[in-house]
């Protein structure tokens, strides 16, 4: 089979192809033949020897998610037959023609969903619906604020939240995102061009109970600042660095919490009790309309340096997908 890989870090020129050994699957897995990949901020820190995967992943094939066609079947397998459509997430290594998953960390991708589509939707969607509902504690009537909102990510949390009936604010550095938004739940929204943002998000919303926050670095200082009592902030990136200076003094007045999280390198049983939530939650909800990944540019697979340079650029709504059709 075709893979990509990094043999050295570095730039979008170092990604490769080479011939690999279709992988063996074990009783309760399937062996899936993918059809697209989605493109994720990881795929490019890895690539850059950022990141490295977590152990028992590819060491050298990037990739975190997949929507694909499910080839064979292992013997202990009840969920899923030859020829069903599925998705998920894995620790890596989807830039591949075939993966071998449990079944249990794999979901049927909805009839109305092209793979296209649906290799848009594990990342964007499962990280959102962990922060925000499973660790944020998302009830109706809660105000949520997300930065870098026209991501994957953000787009996702903002599809999520109004479906929960909460209220949204957005923010970004580019004013035409948070309009494009606000088609898929966006209330409110600011743009951030110097990096300061609470004193708005205070005068707007009174204060907010969630934060998703996707840009780390000082952003977490002014989410502190914004952030009603007892409230919570959910660290998922880190695009604007990995320190911040938090005031201490403001986070104990306020009770409140900053939670840390990241899905690729926890334990199976919390991955399968994660993406079966996921299941009864989410995808009704995407299969019905209420909910739909947002697909930015399509690339095809052997234009995947074209890929990461774009996804680098910073200029996609949405998802970037590599179509391996």
């Amino acid at each position: 089979m075709q893979a990509i890989v990094v043999k050295n870090a570095g730039g979008p020129e170092v990604l490769e192809f080479a011939e690999r050994p279709v992988p063996e699957f074990g009783p309760a897995e399937l062996l899936i033949r993918v059809k697209a990949v989605g493109i994720n901020r990881a795929d490019i820190l890895q690539r850059r020897g950022l990141y490295p995967p977590p152990r028992g992943a590819s060491p050298d094939v990037l990739g975190l998610e997949y929507a694909g066609v499910v080839e064979k079947v292992g013997t202990d397998v009840s969920l899923f037959k030859p020829g069903d459509r599925v998705f998920g997430l894995s620790g890596g290594g989807t830039y591949q023609d075939y993966l071998a998953m449990h079944e249990r960390l794999v979901a049927p991708i909805p009839e109305a969903l092209s793979y296209i589509e649906a290799a848009a939707v594990p990342e964007a969607f499962i990280t959102a619906f962990d922060a925000v509902v499973l660790q944020g504690g998302l009830t109706a009537g809660k105000t949520v604020l997300v930065s870098a909102v026209g991501s994957g990510v953000g787009l996702a949390v903002v599809q999520i939240a109004h479906s929960f009936g909460a209220r949204i604010i957005g923010t970004s550095r580019t004013a035409e995102k948070l309009v494009r938004a606000q088609e898929f739940g966006l209330g409110e929204s600011v743009v951030v061009n110097d990096g300061l943002f609470a004193d708005k998000v205070s005068s707007i919303t009174g204060g907010v109970d969630i934060v998703i926050e996707l840009v780390g670095g000082s952003y977490v200082e002014e989410d502190l600042k914004c952030l009603k009592q007892k409230g919570r902030i959910i660290l998922v990136g880190l695009l604007n660095g990995a320190k911040a200076g938090v005031h201490l003094g403001i986070l104990l007045s306020k009770r409140a919490q900053i939670i840390g999280t990241t899905l690729r390198a926890r334990p199976l049983e919390e991955k399968i009790s994660v993406m079966q939530a996921f299941i009864n939650e989410i995808v009704p909800r995407i299969k019905s309309g209420q909910m739909r990944p947002v697909v930015d540019k399509v690339f095809p697979f052997r234009q995947v340096a074209e890929a990461h340079a774009y996804m680098e650029s910073d200029s996609n709504f949405g998802k970037i997908v590599l179509n391996f059709e």
